[in-house]
C-alpha cells in the first residue's frame, strides 16, 4: 500500500466522469462540490496483499492525524500509485479502502471515502511543515513486514 498524505487547510473535489471501474453513483452527486476544512487528503494505491496491512495503515494514519490536529480524513483510491504488476482486482481495492475507512471511523475519526473509479477535479490549500505532507509505503507482506515512512 502506498499512501500520499497532504494536510489541507481546505480541500474540495467534484466528481466529473466515470472511469472503467467506477462504482455506482447517484446522478445528483455529479458536479456537486464536496468541501472539507482542516483535513488530511489521502491518495492511496492499493496493492495485492494489502488487506493484511490494514492495522498498520490505520495506526500510521492516526499518528499523522494526531501530529497535525486534522479534523477529518478524505480518502481517494488512486490506482496509479500502486505498482502496476501488483494492482489487485477492483473489488479487492474497493474492499481495502472501505475496510480502512471503517477501521478509522471505529477509532473515532471522521472519514469521507471518495467514489471509487470516478474522475475528479479537486483543489487544495496544502499546508507545509514537518507533518503536513507524508508518504507511507507499506511493503507487500510477502516481501518485508516492516514499514517505511518518508
Amino acid at each position: 500500500m502506498k499512501i500520499f498524505i497532504s494536510r489541507c487547510r481546505t480541500f474540495e473535489y467534484i466528481v466529473t466522469t466515470a472511469g472503467p471501474s467506477a462504482v455506482k453513483l447517484e446522478p445528483t452527486k455529479l458536479g456537486v462540490p464536496q468541501s472539507f476544512a482542516h483535513c488530511l487528503a489521502l491518495m492511496i494505491g492499493v496493492e495485492r496483499g494489502d488487506l493484511s496491512s490494514l492495522s498498520l495503515a490505520t495506526k500510521m494514519i492516526r499518528r499523522v492525524v494526531t501530529k497535525t490536529d486534522a479534523t477529518s480524513i478524505v480518502i481517494n483510491g488512486f490506482s496509479h500509485l500502486a505498482t502496476p504488476d501488483n494492482r489487485p482486482d477492483v473489488s479487492v481495492a474497493e474492499k481495502v479502502l472501505s475496510d480502512l475507512s471503517d477501521r478509522l471511523e471505529r477509532r473515532g475519526e471522521r472519514v469521507h471515502l471518495m467514489p471509487f473509479g470516478w474522475n475528479k477535479r479537486w483543489r487544495a490549500d496544502v499546508l507545509d511543515g514537518e507533518w503536513e505532507q507524508r508518504v507511507i509505503h507499506l511493503p507487500a507482506p510477502s516481501t518485508n513486514r516492516s514499514a517505511a515512512t518518508a
